[in-house]
């Protein structure tokens, strides 16, 4: 694939924040060959503050447009319905400009992408595969990354303009 300016920026700014929360986080217990039950439940509830929070500003936009941001916070509710852990409901939402929608989109595609990888892993966890409750991390569609890229490619916004603050605090 080509290479384009606002993918550099978007790969650059979130470089370490990524690195981060794959370190840090409750995500990096889902990288652990086995994980409990407490630490599967952990990483969904930052998921679910994460998408609740963004996701609703992420879809005003982005319908708008020619690439359709497909929701996924119901993987993240039904999958902690399943464990028996009721998501948080009332999570604030937050407003964005087009460009740091644009930016949470590539954030939560990514994620997306990733956790095909960490399906494999986490279906060989016995409480998880009884209990149904991988439909975020199965959520990857064929090609709904490459759609956004390509859509990504076409924009004509400056890269600077993105805020890369608003991924901060999200911590689990």
């Amino acid at each position: 694939m080509t290479s384009f300016p606002l993918l550099n920026e978007l790969r650059t700014k979130t470089q370490e924040l990524h690195s981060k929360l794959e370190r840090e986080s409750c995500f990096a217990d889902l990288m652990k060959a086995d994980i409990s039950c407490g630490q599967y439940v952990a990483a969904l509830n930052s998921l679910n503050t994460f998408l609740a929070t963004l996701e609703p500003a992420i879809e005003a936009y982005l319908t708008k447009s020619d690439y359709v941001y497909k929701p996924r916070l119901w993987c993240v509710q039904s999958d902690l319905e399943a464990l028996g852990h009721p998501p948080v409901l009332d999570t604030p939402r937050r407003t964005m400009t087009d460009t740091e929608a644009i930016g949470a989109a590539y954030v939560i595609e990514g994620s997306t992408l990733g956790g095909k990888i960490l399906h494999k892993r986490l279906q060989k966890q016995d409480f998880i595969a009884n209990a149904n409750a991988l439909s975020y991390f199965s959520f990857y569609k064929e090609n709904t990354w490459s759609d956004y890229i390509n859509w990504l490619e076409k924009q004509s916004l400056q890269p600077c303009r993105i805020r890369w603050d608003m991924c901060r605090g999200n911590k689990c």
